[in-house]
């Protein structure tokens, strides 16, 4: 059986976890994880491939850019679902935000499972000039701005719904032949 490649790009650790979450719900699958700041992804074949990524000052994190330019060839012959994890995210219902679409677009992707889920708001974590910038995105879109909030949006029963659909995907491409 082909594994699952969970590809994650992370800053602060959120997107990493949600990609360990995942690894977790696909267990029926051999599973590999792979963080995109190592320099050598694996390119062996794969049942699909999974990037979990991260948004920063509105931006998918510069390694997850790059992965989804280098990969082109791959990614469009290999079932592809994209988790795309932000703070704008807390407001949403899982359905693509205006980072995930944007990114879709931009490297003309066609992923048959995306999810924008939101991540974790830690200012004790960040440094001083994050948490200054973090803050003011925070009060720009109503959320907390204190700088000393620690607070978990990640929708965990979302995350375990986008991994059955993705579990249930590949049970129908498996079905198919």
């Amino acid at each position: 059986m082909k594994p699952i490649l969970i590809f994650y790009a992370s800053r602060d650790g959120q997107a990493e976890r949600i990609a360990q979450t995942l690894a977790v719900h696909l267990n029926t699958w051999p599973v590999q994880l792979c963080d995109l700041k190592t320099p050598s992804a694996p390119t062996i074949p794969s049942a699909a491939i999974i990037v979990v990524a991260s948004v920063r000052y509105g931006r998918h994190l510069p390694e997850a850019v790059q992965f989804f330019k280098q990969k082109t060839k791959q990614l469009a012959q290999t079932p592809l679902a994209i988790a795309s994890v932000s703070l704008s995210a807390r407001k949403g219902d899982g359905s693509p935000n205006g980072y995930l679409k944007k990114l879709i677009y931009q490297h003309q992707l066609s992923p048959f499972a995306a999810l924008s889920i939101a991540g974790k708001l830690n200012y004790p974590h960040y440094g001083w000039l994050d948490k200054q910038i973090i803050r003011l995105i925070m009060r720009m879109t109503g959320g907390p701005s204190d700088g000393i909030s620690c607070i978990e949006y990640t929708d965990w029963p979302q995350l375990t719904a986008f991994a059955q659909k993705i579990t249930a995907h590949l049970r129908q491409d498996n079905a198919d032949g």
